[in-house]
């Protein structure tokens, strides 16, 4: 017990889906199935720190990742608070995702305490309450089943150069958008692989009105082209802060009317307004279509929004929701069932 004698502990949460980060002299790891059947797969591969990240958040503390996917921070300062650790994740995962490396949102159920051994592992780490946190915990000790074992076979992989440039190319993107809230966006994202249109919609819209803001401060009231010759005293300072007259609608249908946005995006964006409101007042499902319109204008807004020409979400390919799923042909007649 002596080398857990001064406890390190570090809030853990895992990439999902699963994908193993490989440093730059190695291959990654694939585990033969006599070891996959044996449990005898060399489990502490996936507890090796790979990676620090400096990040400003943590106060001359590093972001930390492991074989597994891991990420870890350490517990101080306000970081104590699992609530702020998850927004901290999220603000990653979202930089993956802004790089074109799809990852899922997290929540308090994917996040799990871990300690930091002899400066290399994170070893233990607790099993948490998520179908990820576990999955990821059972491979790490070793008591997982031959099932869930197999994907150590073949597992998705990122080199650790790949996954420090994702995280740096979409740190700077969020750096330029400073009123993104990276939680809602990554929820968004997840929800539309999960085919949740009215949860994936509810967050998404969040974003959408997030960019309306920043490209109506930017390209709209910062452009002398689109404004009075002579200042009108108050105007400007109205527009900025009275968002009950200047609401997003408004602002929206001013930056088409302007030339700011075109028709493609105010197209996918007008329909998408409407479904929200009929969301939230009367409780009326979205549907797909609405929702992946909203997702393609969203690109091209986060597009227009930074200094770049192109970023990497506007060729990630999102996962289908049913790629777990089993089509199966129901009876047209239900009889057995009205008899029981």
């Amino acid at each position: 017990m002596e080398k857990f004698a001064r406890k390190e502990l570090g809030w853990v949460t895992y990439i999902n889906p699963f994908r193993i980060v490989v440093p730059e002299h190695e291959e990654p790891l694939e585990v033969d199935l006599k070891e996959i059947n044996s449990n005898t797969y060399n489990h502490g591969k996936l507890c090796q720190i790979v990676s620090s990240v400096a990040l400003d958040e943590l106060s001359g503390y590093k972001l930390l990742v492991c074989y597994d996917g891991a990420l870890v921070i350490p517990k101080i300062g306000k970081y104590r608070n699992k609530e702020e650790a998850v927004n901290l994740f999220n603000r990653i995962i979202s930089c993956l995702i802004l790089s074109g490396i799809f990852c899922e949102a997290i929540d308090q159920r994917d996040i799990v305490w871990g300690n930091l051994l002899d400066r290399v592992q994170i070893w233990p780490v607790d099993l948490g309450k998520s179908a990820s946190s576990i999955f990821h915990g059972k491979l790490r000790m070793r008591i997982a089943s031959n099932l869930d074992r197999i994907i150590l076979s073949s597992p998705r992989s990122i080199k650790v150069g790949e996954f420090l440039s994702a995280l740096s190319d979409g740190e700077s993107i969020l750096g330029e958008i400073s009123n993104l809230t990276p939680s809602f966006f990554a929820r968004g994202i997840t929800e539309i692989t999960y085919k949740n249109w009215s949860l994936a919609l509810s967050s998404l819209w969040i974003t959408v009105e997030q960019l309306t803001d920043h490209l109506w401060e930017n390209q709209f009231l910062k452009n002398s082209a689109k404004q009075p010759d002579n200042e009108i005293s108050g105007r400007l300072k109205a527009m900025r802060q009275d968002n009950r007259t200047w609401s997003s609608s408004v602002k929206q249908e001013l930056l088409y009317q302007s030339g700011v946005i075109d028709g493609y995006i105010f197209e996918r964006l007008y329909p998408a307004r409407q479904a929200r409101n009929r969301l939230v007042h009367d409780g009326k499902d979205v549907d797909e279509d609405t929702v992946k319109g909203l997702f393609s204008a969203l690109v091209i807004l986060l597009e227009m929004s930074v200094t770049r020409s192109s970023i990497g979400i506007s060729r990630l390919q999102l996962p289908s929701g049913d790629r777990m799923e089993t089509t199966m042909d129901a009876s047209d007649e239900y009889i057995d069932w009205k008899e029981v």
